[in-house]
């Protein structure tokens, strides 16, 4: 461990480690943590311990407690600790014992002054602490699935657009302009795709600024004439170039056959202008750029006497360096203008977005979690921070922050203020521990540049800063810790060159992150340990890899390797079933473990529940009730059926099904979900289907979440179990298999044998970047999203903000081949493709001759020069695996894990309850005259809602019993009863009788749109029933109240409309329901 020291007067008051892959992190925070508490028992109180993921806090909180457990009761497994503590504490080891011991009771018996949290959890509580500056409530729930919120946000507000809303004359704009730009005209997809950049920093940080600007009157539709009449200009004068060409060819009487290699010669480059090609990188290529300096390579050696032509060819040089000058004047601003117009349509909607985001969580009492930074930064910035400390309810003195290089720019902020406050106290403490080089979640707005420049965050304490470096390497054997100090050497000194002509400042971001990548190994390791690097040739490539993976299990497992020792490590969840698929197929004998074999809709048993939850909402799916059969049948009953036999003669495809669920299906719609679910478990058997118990309880513990959390029904669920809920995933630790996952899930894991396939992912993409400029007329929006890639950004003010983010790609990628070569502990092999440009494998293959120089007894094979050769470079040999059987340890939390058999029972309700789950939608539905009572509201609403649903007078029984079951007919004002009684005399009216008959064809609720002739604005009309025999059209519409004669208006407006599309014999009727009273409108 190597460390610097700014003072050497004062103790450091920050501590800062940047520990390498497997240089004992967890042990260094572990370690310190105990020092603190084993000083002073009763410390923890004062301590505050962040991580970034549940389960490293789980490790942290379960590492301290079996070490003091360890240490105050003398087991050898815990002397490494031990030691280390001694190091820093002058007490003997019988008093360290004492206080080790002292100090698991004060944590055990006071757990929730245990504080070890995510950074998430710990801002969760200063929100709730401070719901009342807030204007919260202290019971919020925090939402976690933005995508979710967003996607219902955008629905809602294409649902409730009305004809004069300005957010539909936007959309009605952006699909013109997608339209005439050979776009799809469908641009709700686009519209939630781009709603997902409210949710991302830097908006969130310019968004006032950016509402501000966008809610000034005409201020969108003026900026973007602006732009509009950039780019019309700039096409104007790149047409008046090729014409200039022309007319100077025409003066000379000559023509391009005059010039030297006539279009392919200088010539083409005002071919391509009056062709509309002016912003090609090679269009002003060699051949032009020659012909601009010279006269003479206009023209054939032969025509250079002809002083006509020479006078012509001057000419046109001269004409090309003006046009040229005056081409690229133009095509940074005309970039610049077609790049900001891509999304503009779509920035003006995410205000709205947003909005309705807020009312949602409004409605439901929740916060969304990638809220929680800002607001609390603002707060901060307002206010004085012993204040804001006051808040959070304790008194800290010591600060340890885990995996710093993930923390983002407002997160620091926020936590930066604590940690000053108290470093600043004598006896206050700050402890920093991360890895630039493990950095790889920035998507999630993480910023390594804070560690890598960490001392910039302390100018005025820079001398109580004090940095430390965890350089040995515990977890690789030798050849592993070579090889992969040998490779980033060598990939980190190629990245820094390509980008130090560019960009030498950034440049020098990368040397820097990567200064300290060589690690030592421990004196006592050997030289053992293997590593390959194998890149095929592209034809066959994905049969090679395949093959390759499949080889490379099957010697390892001939060594004696456990398959639970063994994993692939991958790009994307996308390459886990193709692996996963073609592993099974030759090699049906091994285990994969992964997130995507313990998903919920991968269990027997969840998917039989969905189905049959189902085939009770829609017993009218006769395909949903055969699949749940066969699926019965087969699974359950162990009967062998096909897909005839559920249809043979005389057999009904529901006669498969146990009897109880088809015969009391009512009754089952009765009972509240979860005890729907307990019983259909138990009418289906459920039980006899082996390792199901942990997908039942994760499904129970989900459904009941979802009932906690939303006021809706089954039918709500089974929607959103289709679209979100499915993917949730059981706990899959300590499953014995082959595990296969992707890089980012691997970080802070650690495998005896790892295989990295597809080590050729592709370097950048293209996405949203929000950038901004100081160029008139562009910089007019304090913030503007672009679409990223270097062909578009390239020659647009924007190019600087692509240098960067183009840094920030390769650190990004750069820092996920180091997390994935550093999991290996004793063998390692990299697989990707040959020759592949702008991907990962491109700079492995040119590494591959500088380590085999750099690896004394490294071995490269293949034709370097041969694309179609496979090259492997080899290091070290794969040793036998030893007798690796432990002894079981004395520490009481370190006891293997013993997997218990759990029954799932049900037992009979001896109380039942019931709450409703759509009545909330009748509260807020408009009232009728003032003068009416709660209860004919109530009943005109549900009639309302009763009529929409039927078709016939046979639909009544049906449609009155999901209203029941759905929770609207609750209390004894409006009952079922009641309302078959006063249908079935509404329904006895000769006229009303023929409505309900069944011979009409019916469009109930249906939109008519129409634009009206002096605004020009879209109106939508919705009539209450709408019927044709083929010969007449009958229009109907439902009142609840009291005559008035508006609404004989609305009917003939109604009927006015229809006429106009086309319908002959238009009659319309005004039905009031209460009084029976028919009235036909003329």
């Amino acid at each position: 461990m190597t460390a610097t020291n700014n003072s050497s007067e004062q103790q450091p008051s920050l501590t800062v480690y940047k520990a390498s892959a497997g240089s004992g992190k967890t042990f260094t925070l572990a370690t310190e943590y105990m020092k603190r508490v084993i000083e002073n028992p009763d410390a923890y109180r004062s301590i505050l311990a962040v991580t970034f993921t549940n389960k490293a806090t789980e490790e942290m909180k379960m590492r301290i407690l079996s070490q003091l457990y360890g240490i105050a009761h003398g087991l050898p497994d815990s002397d490494s600790y031990l030691h280390k503590i001694q190091e820093s504490i002058t007490f003997p080891s019988t008093k360290i014992r004492e206080r080790a011991q002292k100090a698991l009771g004060q944590l055990l018996h006071n757990y929730n002054y245990f504080r070890v949290e995510t950074i998430d959890a710990f801002f969760q509580s200063v929100l709730r602490n401070l719901a009342r500056e807030l204007d919260l409530t202290a019971n919020l729930r925090i939402e976690l699935r933005d995508k979710q919120v967003k996607e219902k946000a955008v629905d809602e507000l294409i649902e409730e657009l009305q004809p004069n809303d300005k957010l539909l004359r936007w959309i009605y704009e952006y699909i013109r302009q997608n339209i005439s730009d050979d776009k799809s005209w469908n641009v709700i997809g686009e519209i939630k795709d781009f709603g997902s950049n409210i949710f991302k920093d830097v908006y969130k940080a310019h968004r006032d600024e950016l509402e501000s600007v966008l809610g000034q009157e005409d201020f969108f539709v003026q900026y973007t004439k602006q732009l509009r009449n950039i780019r019309e200009r700039a096409l104007a004068e790149f047409s008046k170039m090729g014409e200039a060409f022309d007319e100077t060819l025409d003066r000379h009487q000559a023509s391009i056959d005059n010039l030297k290699s006539g279009k392919k010669g200088p010539a083409g480059y005002f071919i391509k202008l009056s062709s509309g090609v002016y912003d090609d990188s090679t269009l002003f290529n060699l051949t032009a750029q020659k012909a601009a300096e010279s006269p003479e390579e206009w023209l054939r050696k032969g025509d250079q006497k002809d002083k006509g032509l020479m006078t012509l060819a001057t000419e046109l040089t001269n004409l090309l360096n003006t046009t040229e000058q005056r081409r690229r004047q133009l095509l940074v601003p005309f970039r610049t203008a077609t790049l900001i117009l891509r999304h503009l349509n779509q920035l003006r909607l995410l205000g709205s977005i947003e909005k309705k985001v807020r009312e949602l969580n409004a409605d439901s009492n929740s916060f969304l979690l990638s809220d929680t930074q800002l607001l609390l930064n603002k707060l901060i910035e307002d206010s004085d921070s012993p204040f804001i400390f006051e808040k959070i309810g304790t008194q800290l003195k010591h600060i340890m922050i885990d995996e710093f290089q993930d923390t983002s720019t407002i997160q620091w902020q926020n936590f930066k203020i604590l940690l000053k406050e108290v470093i600043s106290h004598a006896d206050g403490t700050g402890l920093i521990v991360g890895d630039v080089k493990q950095s790889i979640y920035r998507f999630r707005s993480g910023d390594w540049r804070l560690l890598n420049n960490i001392e910039q965050e302390f100018p005025s304490q820079g001398h109580l800063l004090e940095t430390l470096k965890l350089d040995v390497n515990r977890r690789s054997e030798k050849n592993i810790i070579d090889f992969n100090n040998t490779f980033f050497t060598i990939v980190a000194q190629k990245e820094y060159e390509a980008l130090a002509t560019d960009n030498p400042e950034e440049a020098e971001q990368v040397k820097k992150a990567y200064e300290d990548v060589c690690q030592k190994a421990p004196d006592e390791k050997v030289q053992t340990g293997f590593a390959i690097i194998k890149l095929f040739p592209k034809e066959d490539y994905d049969y090679l890899m395949e093959t390759e993976i499949a080889q490379i299990i099957t010697m390892l497992k001939g060594q004696g390797v456990r398959q639970k020792d063994i994993a692939i490590l991958v790009r994307n969840n996308k390459e886990i079933p193709t692996i996963a698929d073609a592993l099974m197929e030759t090699m049906p004998e091994i285990r994969l473990v992964s997130d995507e074999a313990f998903r919920l809709d991968s269990s027997i048993a969840v998917n039989l529940l969905i189905d049959a939850l189902h085939c009770l909402m829609h017993p009218e799916d006769k395909i949903a009730l055969a699949n749940l059969s066969k699926v019965y049948q087969k699974r359950i009953l162990n009967n062998k059926l096909d897909d005839n036999d559920l249809f043979i003669q005389g057999k009904d495809v529901t006669d498969w099904l146990p009897k109880d669920f088809t015969q009391q299906s009512d009754s089952l719609l009765t009972l509240p979900p979860i005890d729907l679910v307990e019983r259909l478990f138990a009418i289906f058997q459920l039980d006899t289907l082996k390792d199901q118990s942990a997908y039942i309880c994760e499904f129970y513990d989900l459904l009941n979440q979802y009932l906690t959390d939303n006021i809706t029904g089954l039918d709500n669920f089974l929607e959103q179990w289709n679209e979100t809920l499915h993917d949730k995933t059981i706990q899959s630790d300590g499953f014995d298999g082959i595990r296969i996952l992707t890089i980012h899930k691997s970080k802070g894991l650690e495998f005896d044998h790892v295989i990295i396939p597809f080590c050729d992912w592709q370097l950048e993409r293209r996405y949203t970047l929000w950038c901004r400029t100081d160029t008139e007329p562009f910089c007019q929006l304090p913030l503007i999203p672009i679409d990223f890639s270097e062909k578009s950004m390239t020659n647009t003010f924007f190019e600087p903000d692509y240098q960067h983010e183009h840094l920030q790609n390769m650190v990004d990628n750069l820092n996920l081949l180091y997390v994935a070569l550093t999991r290996a502990g004793k063998s390692l092999f990299i697989l990707g493709q040959r020759k592949s440009a702008g991907r990962r494998s491109k700079v492995i293959e040119e590494s591959v001759e500088e380590m085999q120089q750099a690896l004394s007894g490294s071995i490269l094979t293949g034709d370097m020069d041969d694309k179609n050769d496979t090259i492997s470079l080899e290091f070290g040999t794969l040793s036998t695996p030893k007798d690796e059987t432990k002894k079981a340890s004395d520490n009481i939390f370190q006891l293997p894990v013993k997997t218990l058999k759990i029954e799932m029972e049900s037992f009979e309700n001896m109380v039942e309850f019931r709450q409703s789950n759509q009545s909330k939608e009748f509260v807020s539905q408009d009232e009728e005259p003032e003068d009416r009572q709660s209860s004919y509201i109530q009943l005109g609403n549900i009639l309302h809602q009763l009529f929409s649903q039927i078709k016939t007078a046979d639909d009544v029984e049906a449609v009155l019993k999901q209203l029941e079951f759905d929770g609207v007919l609750y209390d004894d004002v409006v009952t079922r009863e009641k309302l078959q009684e006063m249908l079935n005399k509404r329904l006895n009216h000769p006229k009303v009788a023929s409505w309900f008959s069944g011979k009409w064809k019916l469009f109930n609720e249906c939109s008519i749109l129409h634009v009206n002739p002096t605004t020009g604005e879209v109106m939508t009309h919705r009539p209450d029933r709408v019927m044709t025999d083929g010969q007449q059209m009958i229009v109907v519409d439902f009142k609840f109240g009291n005559p008035k004669p508006q609404h004989i208006d609305q009917v003939k407006q109604y009927m006015q409309l229809l006429t106009q599309m086309g319908h002959a014999h238009v009659t319309g009727y005004l039905w009031y329901v209460y009084s029976n009273k028919i009235e036909e409108v003329k």
